[in-house]
């Protein structure tokens, strides 16, 4: 049922055909009611009051009611104010005019009591609904974005430094292709002489994905807390084993993660990582040469309990640098639909990083900036996630 409370306003320069509307309206039970007598008394009054309905009649001298819908229009409100144009226009192009206008319903005068309870019942009503709908939206919305502020939290900040003597820097970037998305990216130290390096993909996006990629973010931190850390991500298949064997079980939704774990040995330069599913990593060596690391650790991850899985390895020098991205950056799409690809990547990264470019986060902000010029406006394809280690000479960190 309509809302008692409702406040209406009745727009109509005869003062009998307001009175005659505000009695029946009264019947109808409705107390909150207010009256204009031209179009610019009633925008007036629909400026400091929040009305639930107007009835609206068109001819009236200084501001019609076609000029009263159409400020409405113009201002945006008649997408929150339910309007019912009641006129002794008993022609279709006037009707047709009004609901162009917005007008929610038309009744010609001299109107039929029954009618207009039923119009007016039914017009709340709706309103109630787009307005519970709207309400809901919004509070939806308010906790999508605190999930977002949560989700970017996860994400470390960039790292200079020495781990074992050896000079390091790290950046990451996160971007969700919408309010949260299933992406990972991560790193920290193992021990005292190595460096834990993550990058995932959730096959999904949004809320699920996010609490996918949020548990698997969990599990890797609390593997890197334990005391056996330094054995469990030495052989970094160990690590990610246990973490497959984990979101195996019960995965009633048969969500699974690509991902890619590496794990620097500071001091050596040795690299032992697995790829799970995932973009092959990109290295760029000191004199510029570019390579792929193409070892395939096994599958996603939540795909098969107990498989396993295997580590590669790769020996990084003084002056290189590892990117680790997700799909979100290869498989961007244009307008007509090509992909942005592997190759593109992979010859703008081989083009960074040197003198006139400083720091890493430049490099990571090239990249996306690329992509985001492939896509000319489109929305984001994917979310996108990347890690980017250099390797500073003699104690200076890179770039």
């Amino acid at each position: 049922m309509a809302d008692p409370n409702a406040a209406i306003l009745v727009v109509d320069d005869v003062a009998e055909n307001r009175d005659l509307l505000m009695r029946r309206l009264k019947r109808l039970g409705f107390s909150r009611l207010d009256e204009a007598a031209n179009g610019h008394e009633a925008l007036a009054a629909i400026g400091k009051t929040a009305y639930d309905l107007v009835l609206l009649d068109i001819m009236m001298p200084e501001l019609d009611g076609f000029g009263v819908l159409d400020a409405l229009k113009a201002s945006g409100a008649i997408h929150d104010l339910p309007v019912i144009v009641v006129s002794a226009l008993n022609e279709i192009d006037p009707v047709v005019r009004c609901i162009e206008l917005g007008a929610d319903d038309f009744i010609f005068k001299p109107f039929n009591p029954t009618l207009l309870r039923a119009r007016v019942m039914a017009t709340l009503e709706k309103k109630a609904l787009r307005d519970r709908t709207r309400d809901e939206l919004r509070r939806k919305q308010v906790e999508l974005n605190e999930a977002r502020t949560l989700q970017l939290a996860l994400v470390p900040p960039a790292f200079a430094g020495t781990v074992d003597g050896r000079v390091l820097t790290i950046d990451t970037l996160l971007e969700p292709a919408k309010e949260v998305g299933g992406d990972l990216v991560d790193y920290f130290p193992v021990g005292d002489d190595r460096m834990a390096l993550i990058v995932g993909d959730v096959s999904d996006k949004g809320a699920a994905a996010a609490l996918m990629m949020a548990r698997t973010h969990a599990m890797f931190r609390a593997l890197a807390a334990r005391p056996d850390a330094p054995a469990l991500f030495g052989d970094p298949a160990r690590a990610v084993g246990m973490v497959n064997d984990a979101l195996s079980r019960g995965n009633a939704g048969c969500m699974f993660v690509t991902l890619t774990l590496a794990v620097l040995e500071a001091e050596s330069g040795e690299l032992a990582y697995v790829r799970a599913g995932h973009v092959p990593p990109f290295l760029r060596r000191a004199d510029g040469g570019l390579s792929r690391l193409q070892g395939f650790g096994g599958p996603a991850l939540g795909v098969m309990e107990e498989f396993p899985y295997r580590s590669a390895q790769a020996v990084l020098a003084e002056g290189d640098r590892l990117l680790i991205v997700t799909d979100g950056f290869t498989e961007a799409q244009n307008a007509g639909e090509a992909l942005y690809g592997e190759e593109r990547l992979s010859a703008l990264f081989a083009e960074l990083g040197d003198a006139e470019e400083p720091g890493e986060a430049r490099v990571l902000a090239r990249l996306v900036s690329d992509v985001r010029g492939f896509e000319a406006g489109l929305p984001a394809f994917d979310d996108m996630a990347a890690i980017l280690l250099a390797l500073g000479p003699d104690g200076v960190p890179a770039g």
